[in-house]
């Protein structure tokens, strides 16, 4: 029955998100609004969560094999799946690890509040044949005080899967502030089964520039980190980066201990190259995510295998298949976002699949 549950759901999940998007696709049209995924995404999330409440333990509730785990570090990952850092709704979160994640990492988290950029933001794009998502979102968030408040109170540390604290910035000076803020709040207060992925490489900056970008400056900072904290802590890096440029990095942190790379993020396309009209997005480009971007995950994946770094792959991942290349290629973890917008039923699936892998 189990067997069955997954794949039905899976099934019943896609076909009611192929016409709530269709169906609001036409009213956008019809109304003479602009096309926006982002208000399907949100009517989807609130629904999971309006289930999650009433029947999350049927439709929810799935069991991971016992023996697909692993660690990385001092940390316990009982499946190699985890979340992306792009989503902050803990109902949502919690979702997810009941269907059987390994682990999450919460979206980004910047110094203040931020609302991010101009609807619309968010959008579907079919690259050969495969559905991807391009967003140029702007980092929205509630910034590090709401935060730090929320994570001592999560219901999420019931689930004893590690938690990743995602943090973004405008410069050094703020992903210090934000770091030293988070870490004075919760050290000895919450459970130790948490890590920093520090994320260097997102372009929805004002300036547009990362943190990564500036070698000497992620020198300081990762120096700072490993100095003031003894939590596992991973560097977001970006595949729009030269391999050179992502060896250098590598080069930084396997000098300091407890540290692994998440290769990678959001790609950056323009609209004229993702077929988008220029009011589809309120930016002229966008990260893309999703398959059209797996094999530049898989390049990734070889050069900090090379270098003897552990890996969390990030970037195209949503099958059995796609899993095993990214483990084949030497990656330990792997970090799934757009897979599970178009169908979270995968988790499960994935992860049964494993048991015989």
């Amino acid at each position: 029955m189990i067997n069955i549950r997954r794949y039905l759901f899976s099934i019943l999940y896609r076909l009611v998100r192929f016409f709530v998007k269709n169906i609001v696709f036409g009213f956008q049209i019809i109304l003479r609004k602009d096309k926006d995924l982002e208000s399907i995404v949100d009517f989807g999330d609130k629904n999971l969560i309006r289930i999650n409440k009433y029947l999350g333990t049927f439709a929810y509730n799935f069991s991971i094999p016992k023996n697909i785990g692993l660690d990385i570090f001092d940390l316990r990952f009982d499946s190699p799946l985890v979340a992306a850092s792009f989503k902050s709704e803990k109902d949502l979160l919690d979702i997810w690890l009941k269907l059987g994640l390994g682990g999450v990492i919460f979206k980004t988290i910047m110094k203040d509040k931020r609302h991010g950029n101009e609807r619309p933001r968010m959008q579907q794009v079919r690259l050969e044949r495969k559905p991807g998502i391009v967003n140029a979102l702007g980092l929205p968030g509630e910034g590090i005080d709401k935060f730090k408040k929320d994570i001592l109170k999560s219901h999420l540390w019931r689930h004893d899967r590690p938690l990743g604290i995602s943090i973004g910035g405008e410069d050094f000076d703020e992903y210090v502030h934000s770091f030293n803020n988070i870490e004075e709040a919760i050290h000895n207060r919450v459970p130790d089964n948490y890590f920093y992925e520090i994320n260097i490489s997102c372009p929805n900056t004002d300036t547009g520039q990362s943190l990564g970008d500036d070698l000497v400056m992620l020198e300081k900072l990762t120096g700072h980190l490993r100095v003031n904290c003894s939590a596992s802590i991973s560097l977001k890096v970006s595949p729009d980066w030269s391999d050179d440029h992502l060896r250098n990095i590598g080069d930084i942190i396997r000098q300091k201990e407890k540290m692994f790379i998440n290769a990678g993020n959001t790609q950056f396309r323009t609209i004229d190259s993702l077929g988008l009209k220029s009011n589809q997005l309120t930016r002229q480009g966008g990260g893309l995510s999703g398959v059209a971007i797996f094999p530049r995950t898989l390049k990734m994946i070889h050069i900090y295998k090379d270098m003897n770094i552990n890996i969390m792959a990030t970037g195209g991942i949503s099958t059995i298949h796609h899993f095993q290349a990214a483990r084949d290629s030497g990656a330990s973890l792997v970090g799934m976002a757009t897979a599970l917008i178009m169908d979270p039923y995968c988790i499960p699936k994935i992860n049964y699949e494993l048991q015989g892998s």
